[in-house]
């Protein structure tokens, strides 16, 4: 089932002007990199333990409820939801049963989760270009391309910044053709945008910069500056995916609550129940982890290819 088409609105908000800024653009993202500024390559602890277990995993674990407990949604798709459960947790289990470890499963899960962050920011651009007024549908292919090739180069080009001798010389030829990318989104947005399309130039922007920024920081062997930017970026993934979904739950409901069953009603109290979900996802994620981390590891690592395959199920619209 695709999300909800917004209807146009004065600035092309999903929301509005506050909101979107902060939880969608998430324009404070800077703020998160100064914070953590000389605290070396292991970033600031206290910054990442909330990151962790009160946004990333509480925005992985909530996909799950989104699908199964929106009664249309699953009775339309009842088996390709069960079949992919069925085919991550027998991946997942026969991986782990055979070899003892997880290893080649979080390499599988960081490449998977790359492109994940580049569908989803640019899934985000396009709901934004949607509730532009008026939308403009042109170059759809070439920016999709652009913006997702590139966000997906810069994360995967961030796990060459801990190599002791990578080979620099590689790359740096690919890191400014893939910096001219950003360049020339931006100049084709600004040179096109209007007052009715604020939102979707304000998010542009800030994505850009954030990604272009943590290029640079590999780019140029900073890494203590290129992690406090990964953190920023993970913060920023996971925020503006629990807005979206907040959003979207709302909407869906407004248009067709009978229709989603348990998450109608659990829609009508969507804040609290969203609160309940981070701070107990968040809390019993610590314990967890804690006590046993090998199998909070591997639920979490299945819920996470949940979460990616599940997204691209829910969320996937031709442009």
């Amino acid at each position: 089932m695709p999300p909800p088409r917004p209807d146009p609105a004065a600035g092309g908000w999903l929301v509005g002007p506050w909101f979107d800024a902060l939880l969608l653009a998430n324009v404070a993202w800077p703020l998160v990199a100064l914070v953590q500024v000389g605290d070396g390559f292991a970033g600031r602890s206290g910054l990442q333990f909330w990151q962790l277990y009160y946004v990333t995993t509480p925005h992985r674990w909530v996909t799950l409820l989104v699908v199964f407990a929106d009664r249309d949604r699953f009775r339309r798709r009842r088996r390709a939801f069960l079949g992919v459960a069925a085919g991550v947790a027998g991946a997942c289990l026969g991986v782990w049963l055979t070899t003892g470890a997880l290893t080649c499963l979080l390499a599988v899960d960081y490449a998977w989760n790359a492109w994940h962050f580049a569908a989803q920011h640019h899934g985000v651009y396009r709901v934004y270009a949607r509730a532009a007024d008026p939308p403009d549908p042109t170059g759809a292919a070439a920016e999709t391309w652009g913006l997702r090739l590139f966000l997906l180069y810069t994360t995967l080009r961030l796990a060459t910044a801990t190599w002791p001798d990578a080979p620099d010389e590689w790359f740096a030829p690919a890191d400014w053709v893939a910096a001219a990318v950003p360049v020339g989104l931006v100049a084709r947005e600004l040179a096109r945008t209007g007052p009715g399309a604020r939102g979707r130039t304000l998010y542009l922007l800030s994505v850009c910069a954030l990604y272009g920024a943590l290029l640079w920081a590999v780019h140029a062997r900073r890494p203590g500056l290129a992690l406090s930017l990964a953190t920023a970026s993970a913060l920023f993934h996971a925020t503006e995916y629990l807005a979206l979904v907040s959003w979207s739950v709302r909407r869906r409901r407004a248009a067709d609550a009978g229709g989603m069953g348990l998450l109608g009603v659990l829609a009508a109290r969507w804040g609290l129940v969203l609160a309940v979900v981070v701070v107990g996802l968040g809390a019993g994620g610590w314990l967890l982890d804690h006590r046993h981390v090998g199998l909070w590891l591997g639920v979490n690592v299945a819920v996470a290819f949940l979460h990616y395959a599940y997204d691209a199920m829910i969320w996937h619209r031709r442009a």
